[in-house]
C-alpha cells in the first residue's frame, strides 16, 4: 500500500500489496467460526491462532505485529 490512508485503497490494491509482500506482516485477519471462536492469521504465514472473541483476536493480532499501545 502506498503511504496514503489505507481507507482510500481499493480491496484489489490492498490484495496486490499483500501478495507483493509475501512473508511479511502486512495484513492480519480475524474470522468468525461456527462455534463462536475466531481464527486469526497473518500474511506472514507464520502465525495462526484461535481466539475466544473478536476483541481477543484483534489484541493477539496487534501483539503479533508489535503494535500494542
Amino acid at each position: 500500500m502506498s503511504d496514503d490512508n489505507v481507507l482510500y485503497d481499493s480491496p484489489t490494491e490492498f490484495l496486490h500489496e499483500v501478495a507483493e509482500k509475501s512473508g511479511r506482516c502486512v495484513a492480519q485477519s480475524v474470522i468468525p467460526l461456527d462455534d463462536g471462536s475466531y481464527v486469526c492469521a497473518c500474511s506472514c504465514e507464520r502465525w495462526e491462532v484461535i481466539a475466544p472473541s473478536r476483541a481477543d483476536g484483534l489484541r493477539l493480532a496487534r501483539a503479533h505485529t508489535g503494535s500494542l499501545p
